[in-house]
């Protein structure tokens, strides 16, 4: 797999690191990990010991909402989010790679707007899976 992608207009390379260190910076979120669907760390932001279980959550919670998109019959799951008492969201949005998928998850602080800063996280990661 490709590590790198060129920011439209500009020639600086983007690694997965920096994609996330650039979301996490737009959109003020806590921390961000790029896992695979089987809960592997490809990337986090920062980079935590614990790094494995939020890939471990992000796999579940890839793996709930493509049970529940069959059994209910509904089209595949763009994004799986879970909102605490106090506001803050843990946001997983799905990242298809042929066959596969990929997992996108950030914490987001209380009265935080994350749609944007995920959408172009999502799209840089994708230049680099088609390139």
């Amino acid at each position: 797999m490709i590590e790198k992608y060129h920011q439209a207009g500009g020639n600086a390379p983007l690694s997965f690191v920096e994609i996330l260190q650039a979301m996490n910076s737009e959109g003020g979120f806590i921390r961000a990990v790029l896992a695979t669907s089987e809960g592997l760390p490809i990337a986090s932001v920062p980079d935590n010991p614990d790094n494995e279980l939020a890939g471990a959550m992000a796999a579940l919670l890839q793996k709930v909402s493509e049970d529940t998109q069959g059994q209910l019959g509904m089209a595949p799951m763009d994004e799986v989010t879970i909102r605490t008492e106090d506001r803050t969201y843990l946001v997983c949005r799905r990242i298809g790679t042929g066959d596969d998928s990929l997992s996108l998850c950030a914490l987001v602080p209380a009265n935080h707007a994350y749609r944007r800063a995920t959408n172009k996280a999502v799209k840089r990661i994708q230049g680099i899976l088609e390139s």
